[in-house]
């Protein structure tokens, strides 16, 4: 949506100073014509650009995504192995404290 919005202003900008050109130009008209489609073609040109800009930016943004979505799920698969030997050790240990426990109160 940022992109089709900064596209349209750039046409707008464009048109804005085609119209304030032509109402200031101190060259003939067919001077003026000349220029503007030299102008044109520039124009035409750079547009290209940026839209191609903005697809490789949008290709990018995509596939950052996409690996990122892939690490998170490494992330918490390992942190999840990680919680699960934590809950095997902190278990054993508290077996062992319970019988110390129930030793002490039998005494």
């Amino acid at each position: 949506m940022k992109a089709k919005s900064l596209l349209i202003g750039f046409l707008i900008g464009g048109v804005a100073a085609g119209i304030s050109t032509l109402l200031t130009a101190p060259n003939s008209g067919k001077e003026t014509s000349r220029n503007l489609k030299e102008n044109a073609g520039n124009i035409k040109k750079q547009m290209e650009e940026l839209k191609n800009q903005i697809i490789d930016l949008k290709d990018t943004a995509l596939r950052g995504g996409k690996e990122s979505k892939i690490i998170i799920a490494e992330f918490l698969s390992d942190v999840k192995t990680m919680v699960d030997e934590w809950k095997r050790d902190i278990h054993s240990g508290q077996q062992a404290l319970h019988k110390e426990i129930h030793a002490i109160e039998e005494a």
